[in-house]
């Protein structure tokens, strides 16, 4: 990391408080010393600004991070938890702080032979997770469920560690108690079932402080439900998030819906479902899909993000926004990641999946889904400390951000005005995913832009400028063309 960039960050905040925004426990991405440290506070809605979390020490909380949800390729519980420190580590000394897991999967499902027996050895796997989490300070957003059907005939995913999309073990043909997912999800007898399960975790961690949020099922709309499906996953989710906060009393609890590529998701599942009052944080869900998605599934990231969080703020404008899931998948998710991630080494998605959200007005970075297939094989997690150091001293908290939008002959310009700062994202318009990775069209210097900014802060005499591709930062005057970069900048103004 540049020593430049701890300069001018210190010559930007050295006349107020800095305060961290971005890990459990410093103003910096952290050392190995700093790794002992644990969180503190438990994340919620801010109560001063319910667009943003605060921690209940007082701290503001960005979450930065990404999708780390399973093993893919790994089932020896030492390698897992090997790979699991190297990423949780790597992502912490990067000022992340945030991930998701699933307890669904077959690595860490404690319902792993019979409905209502607990296996203690998944348990022990589950400690130990929570205990490597508070280690790093990551925070994690805990999914319960992913099962659409009792049965399925196949597999949605082939690599070694794949979860399962069903649940056998509550199939009466398997000895269990439900005849089809409907009854699951209609019957006492199927809320008590989920329940029971639930328990194990509320039992064990509703004091811990590295719960970001308790998720109740992955992209719930997917199961398939057959009768009156909107109006039996409405109820139950009502019914479920009363019941997980009187559980979980010091945690936040969410739903997850599926992709935000069609009409019906659009038009029907997003407002019938994420609009409960239960659900603390609107999640969304979108990829790049070249195949029968909608057009803006094939726009530039950062217009397919803008897309996402704009819809959502609008939907539910007193709650934080989250882009949960973000990344590029082949076409109708048919085979997997994008080809594109191939030729990806330099992270054009996971920069504007990481960057733009927070530019829109979301709580936090976009989490990317790729872990194993994009961001570890191309070591990209120190995109995530350029997002760290591009919004480091910075309280949305504080500033209430409200979200703005213009364009340059050659930019985007995603702005963030604030009461004391001006925060913009800018994004070269001649470079996409398109151009640089189907196309083969290298990106080329953007020299001499001009970001007019001075309606927003009409006093201020300097700017300073970070680019995240060249990690570097410059202080010019305001109003003066920006320095030479490449496809995006950060601009910070103080009113």
């Amino acid at each position: 990391m540049k020593n430049v960039v701890r300069h001018i960050a210190a010559s930007i905040f050295a006349a107020g408080a800095v305060f961290s925004v971005c890990s459990c426990n410093s103003e910096t991405p952290k050392s190995e010393a700093d790794n002992a440290k644990k969180c503190e506070g438990y994340v919620a809605k801010s109560p001063s600004n319910n667009r943003y979390f605060s921690l209940s020490n007082g701290q503001t909380y960005i979450p930065i991070g990404m999708n780390i949800c399973f093993p893919r390729f790994l089932t020896d519980e030492e390698a897992v938890f090997a790979d699991y420190e190297k990423k949780f580590a790597e992502l912490s000394k990067n000022g992340g702080n945030y991930v998701r897991i699933w307890l669904s999967h077959p690595f860490f499902e404690i319902e792993d032979s019979k409905a209502g027996e607990f296996n203690p050895k998944k348990i022990a796997r589950i400690d130990r997770l929570f205990d490597l989490a508070d280690k790093y300070g990551i925070r994690m957003k805990l999914c319960f469920e992913n099962f659409i059907e009792l049965v399925t005939k196949k597999s949605f995913f082939t690599f070694n560690a794949a979860p399962p999309f069903d649940k056998k073990i509550y199939a009466k043909e398997f000895g269990g108690q439900f005849e089809t997912i409907d009854e699951f999800f209609t019957t006492q007898k199927g809320r008590d079932t989920y329940l029971a399960r639930v328990k194990v975790f509320a039992d064990r961690y509703a004091d811990r402080k590295c719960v970001f949020a308790w998720e109740l099922w992955n992209e719930s709309s997917c199961i398939k439900i057959k009768n009156d499906k909107l109006g039996v996953l409405k109820d139950w989710h009502s019914y479920m998030l009363s019941k997980l906060h009187g559980m979980f009393p010091n945690h936040m609890v969410v739903i997850s819906l599926p992709s935000y590529d069609n009409d019906n998701v659009r038009n029907n599942v997003y407002p019938a479902l994420n609009a409960d009052p239960g659900n603390d944080v609107t999640q969304i869900h979108n990829y790049l899909n070249e195949g029968r998605a909608l057009p803006i599934c094939v726009e530039p990231t950062d217009v397919l993000c803008a897309d996402a969080v704009n819809s959502m703020l609008k939907l539910t404008p007193d709650k934080p926004v989250l882009f949960a899931e973000v990344g590029a998948a082949s076409p109708n998710h048919s085979a997997g990641p994008s080809k594109y991630y191939e030729k990806d080494s330099e992270g054009l998605f996971v920069h504007d999946q990481t960057f733009t959200p927070f530019f829109l007005g979301s709580a936090g970075t976009g989490m990317s889904w790729h872990w194993e297939y994009y961001v570890q094989k191309h070591n990209l997690w120190y995109v995530f400390g350029r997002f760290y150091r591009a919004v480091e001293g910075i309280d949305p908290v504080k500033e209430g951000f409200v979200p703005k939008y213009f364009e340059t002959k050659n930019l985007r310009v995603y702005l963030l005005d604030g009461k004391n700062t001006v925060l913009a994202y800018c994004r070269d318009k001649n470079n996409s995913w398109a151009t640089e990775l189907r196309d083969g069209i290298p990106a080329k210097p953007l020299k001499g832009e001009v970001v007019p900014l001075s309606s927003f802060a009409p006093s201020a005499k300097t700017a300073h400028v970070y680019f995240p591709y060249s990690d570097s930062s410059a202080e010019i005057s305001a109003g003066d063309p920006l320095p030479e970069f490449m496809r995006s900048a950060v601009i910070r103004i103080k009113k």
